[in-house]
């Protein structure tokens, strides 16, 4: 079976553009820019790593697509991008356990998402891919290490893995090798010991050197508003916002053009 794909569903050319450039990063985006076009794609495949979507569609409502999304897969992680701030909406969207985020975004905050999904993906566990995610931020590992260290847990093989990813086994050793260092771990198989361990609460104690610090995902990674009208909707979400670094840009909302 090949790697799975995420699904962006937005009308904006620009914004599906960057988009499609962040989850390149980690799988290959399948981009739609309407209701019935999403509805097309996802009777297309059974397996995706994650849905990132617009609420406000030429031909419906993202609400529908999203329950939609939920019937038929009901653990699969959604990210709702929009700049609707209707605060029945946003609980509507937390009800269907889909993550939301306002524009503008920022692109930190994305690839957050996206390594989520990926670890989720991969090991098929919330808890597993929570401590996945706290390691990521920890050590500060980029996307594709993120990728190689819940591939690790999920006991991919490495032959595999490099197949799923497009690339060469001896490259893959060297970015093996990177995380490793970062890590401070002697082999893939004891770092994915690691995350397991933590995650089943192993009656074996785990060492300080070890432990993994409790994670920070008591709600959903939302994006620091510009505005008082971000800053509104934020408020009747009641989820906190996360500052982003200096350098990490803004995914701004296009204005939509006359036809």
């Amino acid at each position: 079976m090949g790697a799975s794909a995420f699904l962006i569903v937005e009308p904006d050319q620009d914004t599906a553009n960057v988009l499609s450039q962040l989850c390149l990063e980690l799988r290959a985006p399948q981009v739609t820019r309407s209701l019935a076009d999403a509805r097309r794609a996802l009777g297309m495949r059974s397996r995706w790593a994650g849905v990132i979507q617009e609420l406000v569609l030429p031909d419906g409502s993202g609400l529908v697509l999203l329950k939609e999304v939920r019937a038929k897969f009901p653990s699969l992680p959604v990210l709702v991008l929009t700049s609707l701030t209707d605060p029945a909406a946003i609980n509507r969207v937390h009800g269907l356990r889909a993550e939301y985020h306002c524009k503008p975004t920022r692109r930190r905050a994305l690839r957050g998402f996206l390594q989520h999904a990926v670890a989720f993906d991969r090991v098929g566990d919330v808890r597993v891919a929570s401590i996945i995610d706290d390691l990521v931020q920890r050590f500060g590992l980029s996307p594709r290490e993120s990728e190689l260290l819940a591939a690790a847990v999920a006991g991919t093989a490495r032959k595999t893995l490099a197949d799923e990813l497009g690339t060469t086994e001896n490259t893959l050793k060297t970015q093996v090798r990177q995380l490793l260092r970062k890590c401070d771990q002697k082999s893939l198989e004891d770092l994915g010991r690691l995350v397991l361990r933590q995650a089943i609460g192993s009656d074996h104690p785990i060492s300080a050197t070890e432990s993994i610090p409790p994670s920070n995902r008591d709600s959903p990674p939302t994006i620091r508003p510009s505005s008082g009208r971000w800053e509104a909707a934020r408020a009747a979400s009641g989820v906190m916002p996360i500052a982003g670094a200096p350098d990490d840009s803004e995914i701004e909302p296009q204005p939509q053009s006359k036809r």
